[in-house]
């Protein structure tokens, strides 16, 4: 059977997914395991004809999406334990297997008995050299990495568990302890560390940062703007060791081999490979695309037949078999899209195109709409312009390379070296900033819908596919047709299956830390804010809400609202205007005075809030402004004077969403409850869902404010804080009234809304 590889290889990826959305007993995938292989052994005994073999594939496939399943959940399971055991501990011992360090802290990755710890090490006096591949005893404070906390966005837990990491420690005190230390782990960081000293003396930013970037994949180094840029243009994988580097350094290697290829090229490649990947710390684009050419060794070994599509899965299967968790790495899912795409896409467009762009327009057609799913963005240029950057990196990637003996053994040609690859990355810079056009054929957008993703890919390599071809020349109609409906079928299966519950209309508390947001979706379809969190230390507007927002379908808002200026609330939202996802926000009219200064800041249309306006933000959804008061100019200008505390003149609203109330509140305090008590009647302050004042402080939510509001739920927008937040006292007392308390810093986002029946509120959270 003519790549059989292929169908077991999707099998398993389907299994290991399948794995991750749905709970069975580990009994459960073993008897569906065992029922797929026996139709399969079935099917080859009785049946000799086409029919049979795709009864044999199909039971293939199947018995390894059931081993996949189990393969998942096992491993998932291991690794919660050791992550549970972990994190009942304060001290571990273990080996530094790698290390990151930028300016102000340094990340160690500690190999332990109950698994590998990422270490973040602030203000630490060791140097990297002293713990490179040490054994090290670390006590601090021992957590779970975060999981997702937004819906759509980024799992942080997941990505490190794909790495292979059970727990992060932030520590107080690492000290080097007596014990053998990792040969291979130590000769790497210490290369590398080495590297990059020679490295600062020979180069300047940003050339230096792009360097180390290509050569081992180290971002910390690398300028943001510069590395935004390569990611805007699709060309950011020169800075990340991927299959590309591994095939330039075969290839010189291949090259400059004089010798016979026997036995001994096989091993000598073998071993140079291995060396680079442990340089690169063996991210999972390296490690695909040294077990491919290992492959493509044993077949010359072999004198076998190499077959890219069947290496390709062969080594899909083996990576998953290792660590399953690998699926939902970036990089292992992108390497992988890439080599389908050469693999299916390529041979196909050959056929009615074979010009310099062919590769790029292969891969490009394979990745774009993953791209767009994953980073929410499309790049126009990236078909142009990955053709002479590829082509000058053949160049310079050579010259990187042979830096690294260089650095070593002749001080002088480390230095040629080093002056060639600046002015080739300058060049290479050039290259980028031409073809990047100031952005104009760069645009960001929302996540395509799962089932479209899954339908385009499907569609896509059925009809470009080998086989899919065959079927088409022989016009075989029903046979496509049945593909497509299954391609169809497992779109919307998967759709459903990866729905978080925060689709729809309804109005969601965003986690943005310690910091208010609330997104407002109707069911027009139109889309609304109330503050934006922010930080002095973190962009949440472009780092958190952004992603969000595009994750969930949202390019634009159709307004926003700030219910006072401080950073924890006004910040994301004047970064996401600066991004452009914001072109309307209202502000008290008491901010008028700083008008010119908002603008600037925001480039942004502003409109002026007061109490007693009704602002209406869909059929049977408004907002009603309930403080503060107007004034005229005067007043304003005396309280812009006498005012320390803007807290005080939080717009207060009122959110009506169909049959459900929420009233927002800012960051008054309880003599700003009393103020509001006297100017708006019980029936005005009555509320389903109290968004609780200033993050929860022992100084708001009074009693008597609780007992005139009566919500049924009260929502603390709270994060990691060094202010107390929220209060136990304010907690204990909504509890006392019956109110559930539900809480972003342990809930993650929050959506509300009333069931059908319209009696009770619906509560849906990101963590459960």
């Amino acid at each position: 059977m003519r790549r059989v590889f292929v169908f077991i290889a999707i099998g398993m990826g389907s299994g290991a997914v399948a794995g991750d959305l749905a709970e069975m007993d580990t009994f459960g995938w073993w008897i569906g395991a065992v029922t797929a292989f026996l139709l399969a052994a079935a099917s080859s005994v009785l049946m000799k004809h086409s029919r049979g073999k795709c009864f044999i594939r199909t039971g293939m496939a199947l018995c390894a999406f059931f081993i996949g399943g189990m393969l998942l959940q096992s491993y998932a399971a291991e690794a919660d334990a050791r992550a549970t055991r972990l994190a009942e501990l304060h001290e571990i011992e273990g080996t530094v297997v790698s290390m990151r360090q930028t300016a102000d802290k340094m990340q160690v990755t500690v190999r332990t008995d109950q698994g590998d710890v990422l270490v973040g090490c602030y203000n630490s006096r060791l140097q990297p050299v002293m713990l490179a591949g040490k054994s090290v005893r670390c006590s601090g404070d021992l957590f779970l990495p975060q999981q997702r906390r937004n819906p759509g966005c980024f799992d942080y837990r997941k990505y490190l568990m794909s790495c292979g990491i059970s727990a992060q420690m932030t520590v107080r005190n690492i000290e080097v302890i007596k014990g053998n230390a990792s040969f291979l782990h130590r000769s790497a960081i210490l290369i590398r560390e080495h590297f990059a000293r020679e490295l600062a003396v020979s180069m300047k930013e940003p050339v230096r940062g792009m360097v180390t970037a290509m050569l081992f994949g180290d971002k910390s180094m690398l300028d943001r703007e510069v590395y935004e840029t390569f990611q805007k243009n699709g060309t950011a994988h020169i800075l990340a060791v991927s299959g590309l580097h591994i095939g330039f350094l075969y290839g010189i290697f291949n090259f400059f081999w004089r010798g016979r290829k026997g036995l001994f090229f096989y091993g000598t490649a073998s071993v140079l490979l291995f060396a680079y990947a442990a340089l690169a710390e063996f991210s999972p684009s390296v490690v695909r695309a040294v077990l491919m050419i290992l492959m493509h060794l044993g077949a010359g070994v072999f004198r076998r037949r190499y077959d890219l599509l069947t290496s390709t899965a062969f080594t899909f299967m083996l990576m998953l078999v290792y660590n399953p968790m690998q699926l939902f790495h970036t990089g292992f899912q992108l390497s992988f899209l890439a080599m389908a795409s050469l693999g299916v896409i390529l041979p196909c467009m050959k056929e009615v195109y074979s010009g310099i762009f062919l590769s790029s327009l292969a891969i490009q057609a394979g990745m774009m709409p993953y791209t767009a799913y994953l980073f929410n963005y499309i790049s126009w240029s990236a078909f142009l312009v990955n053709v002479p950057v590829i082509f000058l990196a053949g160049i310079l990637m050579p010259a990187a390379m042979s830096m690294i003996p260089f650095s070593f053994l002749c001080e002088p040609l480390f230095q040629a070296a080093a002056l060639f690859l600046e002015q080739g990355c300058r060049i290479l810079l050039w290259i980028n900033d031409f073809f990047y056009m100031e952005g104009s054929l760069f645009f960001d957008t929302a996540s395509p819908p799962v089932f479209f993703t899954a339908a385009y890919y499907g569609i896509l390599f059925l009809a470009v596919s080998e086989k899919g071809r065959i079927l088409f020349i022989r016009k075989k109609w029903k046979v496509l047709a049945a593909g497509a409906g299954m391609v169809l079928l497992f779109s919307g299966l998967l759709a459903v299956s990866l729905q978080e519950g925060f689709s729809g209309p309804g109005v969601t508390f965003v986690d943005v830390g310690q910091g208010d947001c609330i997104h407002i979706r109707t069911p027009e379809g139109r889309n609304y804010m109330i503050d934006g969190g922010g930080s002095i230390r973190y962009d949440v507007g472009k780092k958190t809400l952004k992603p969000y927002l595009l994750k969930n379908g949202v390019t634009k808002l159709d307004a926003a609202f700030a219910t006072h200026l401080h950073e924890d609330h006004f910040g994301g939202l004047r970064s996401l205007a600066q991004e452009g996802l914001i072109e309307k926000i209202g502000v008290y009219e008491g901010n008028r005075l700083l008008e010119d200064k908002l603008e600037q800041e925001t480039d942004a249309e502003l409109f002026y809030l007061y109490k007693g306006q009704r602002v209406v933000l869909g059929e049977g959804i408004f907002l009603d402004i309930l403080a503060p008061e107007r004034k005229n100019s005067r007043e304003y200008e005396l309280l812009a004077r006498k005012q320390d505390d803007e807290n005080a003149g939080s717009l207060i609203m009122k959110l009506t969403f169909l049959d459900m109330t929420v009233l927002i509140t800012g960051d008054i305090d309880q003599e700003g409850e009393e103020l509001l008590m006297k100017s708006c009647t019980r029936e005005q302050l009555q509320c389903d869902v109290l968004k609780v004042a200033h993050h929860g402080s022992k100084y708001s939510s009074s009693e008597a404010f609780l007992d005139v509001a009566s919500p049924e739920i009260a929502v603390f927008q709270v994060g990691r804080n060094s202010f107390g937040h929220p209060a136990p006292s304010v907690i204990e007392n909504c509890r006392q009234k019956g109110i559930m308390v539900y809480r972003n810093d342990t809930s993650g986002a929050i959506r509300t809304g009333k069931n059908k029946d319209g009696n009770s509120i619906l509560v849906q959270r990101m963590i459960e």
